[in-house]
């Protein structure tokens, strides 16, 4: 994992209801109050997404402040391939 470059996001119940719905649903993760925080990767050398998530969400947060800090396997509750898109205009927030 040392070639992925990481982004941060959180996905919380403040989002619109639907797009909190989809991500969760196309995620195959169960719909929980506090949300979840996404580690969006991408792998410099073979150009593969993965998305990585958290259901620590205030951790992400503290993340998102502290560009450089990694995160412990244990963290990770689940591993996706690909990411989640944002286009309003998509099918579904997954391919």
């Amino acid at each position: 994992m040392q070639h992925i470059e990481w982004r941060r996001a959180a996905i919380t119940t403040s989002m619109t209801t639907d797009a909190y719905r989809e991500l969760c649903w196309g995620a195959h993760l169960p719909e929980v109050a506090g949300g979840y925080g996404l580690l969006l990767g991408y792998d410099v050398v073979s150009g593969e997404l993965v998305t990585a998530v958290i259901e620590d969400v205030e951790y992400v947060r503290l993340l998102i402040q502290s560009p450089g800090a990694t995160v412990p396997r244990e963290k990770i509750t689940k591993t996706l391939t690909d990411w989640p898109t944002l286009d309003p205009d998509a099918e579904s927030v997954w391919s």
